[in-house]
């Protein structure tokens, strides 16, 4: 079963400065952090040429309401996230 995910659809952010992390890796193994972007929008090329490199077929796609996306193709998993950045501020008032 292969769904489309749309890119552009509106999402909920969480505050403060936050990164988008594109990963991927195997079920039960772990991953790699393929790239860090500052926006969503950035990772779009590479997320969909690692979509279209998967090595089997794509069989679920979901995007949440934060507008993270995980698609998962057998053993294999892609997810692009949103990760709230840790500043100094924040480290400092142990937040």
């Amino acid at each position: 079963m292969s769904q489309q995910v749309d890119l552009h659809t509106p999402h909920q952010q969480p505050t403060g400065p936050t990164v988008w992390i594109l990963s991927k890796g195997e079920f039960g193994e772990g991953g790699n952090v393929i790239g860090v972007y500052a926006d969503r929008d950035l990772a779009r090329g590479e997320f969909t040429n690692q979509a279209l490199n998967m090595s089997f077929a794509i069989d679920d796609a979901r995007q949440n309401d934060d507008g993270s996306i995980q698609l998962s193709a057998g053993c294999d998993w892609l997810a692009l996230e949103p990760h709230q950045l840790v500043t100094a501020p924040q480290i400092q008032n142990g937040s």
